[in-house]
């Protein structure tokens, strides 16, 4: 079984090197050189760390971020006041935005040119928890069939 999967791997490797653009037998041995050492030699900065979150997870964050505030500074004053509930309504609406928003997004791809044969997957929130399932049962049905 692995064997199956390292020859499929092999073979879109194999077709990977075949899209890029062919040059000559000294070329490709000094661009492979240069390119593993270009792996080695790229070192990560220290500093902070990136955040890259889509709109609906910054959403998500900001109406985290607004109940807890709100709930907090209730908490603290003892009663709910005009801010409080100003800060719950933010909350709210980044919720109701959040829900909404892939009603809203452009239905055209972003995808590089390099790979264009390739549509991109749409996935509902159950997809990986199916995954998963499949999973299990493909590693089962596996380990059923080994003597």
């Amino acid at each position: 079984m692995p064997n199956k999967y390292e020859r499929e791997i092999e073979e879109i490797l194999r077709n990977l090197e075949q899209t890029e653009p062919k040059s000559g037998i000294g070329q490709k041995l000094s661009g492979r050189l240069r390119r593993k050492s270009e792996y080695r030699t790229s070192t990560r900065k220290a500093g902070f760390p990136s955040i890259n979150l889509s709109v609906p997870e910054w959403l998500l964050a900001i109406a985290i971020a607004a109940a807890l505030v709100s709930g907090g500074y209730a908490y603290a004053q003892g009663e709910a006041t005009v801010v409080t509930g100003i800060i719950a309504l933010v909350g709210a609406l980044c919720i109701v935005l959040m829900v909404l928003s892939p009603f809203f997004q452009s239905k055209h791809s972003t995808q590089s040119t390099r790979y264009g044969n390739v549509t991109p997957v749409r996935r509902n929130p159950l997809d990986s928890l199916k995954t998963r399932w499949n999973l299990i049962l493909l590693k089962l049905r596996y380990r059923r069939k080994e003597p």
